[in-house]
C-alpha cells in the first residue's frame, strides 16, 4: 500500500522527505503510523499550492491600518509620606 510521508525521516535506510509517497509492507506502516510519520495516501488530500493567499475585499481594499495613539497621562496625586 501507498502511504505519504508528513515528517522528514529515516525508513528503512533510506532518508525520505516530508510529502513523499512511498509503499511500505504492512509491519513497517503500522510502525510509522503508531510515531506519527506517515499517512495512508487515501487520507490525505493532494494539495499543489500550499501558499497562503491574502484576500481582497471592498473593505480592505486601500485601508490603512490606523496609527496608535499616545498615552495619555493619569491624574496621579502625589502623597506626602
Amino acid at each position: 500500500m501507498h502511504y505519504r510521508v508528513i515528517r522528514d525521516c529515516i525508513i528503512g535506510g533510506a532518508k525520505v522527505r516530508s510529502g513523499d509517497v512511498i509503499a511500505l509492507d504492512q509491519r513497517m506502516a503500522d510502525q510509522m503510523m503508531a510515531i506519527g510519520r506517515v499517512v495512508p495516501e487515501t487520507a490525505m488530500p493532494n494539495t499543489s499550492d500550499r501558499q497562503v493567499k491574502e484576500v481582497e475585499s471592498r473593505e480592505t481594499k486601500g485601508k490603512v491600518a490606523p496609527k496608535n495613539k499616545p498615552r495619555t497621562s493619569r491624574g496621579r496625586s502625589k502623597s506626602s509620606g
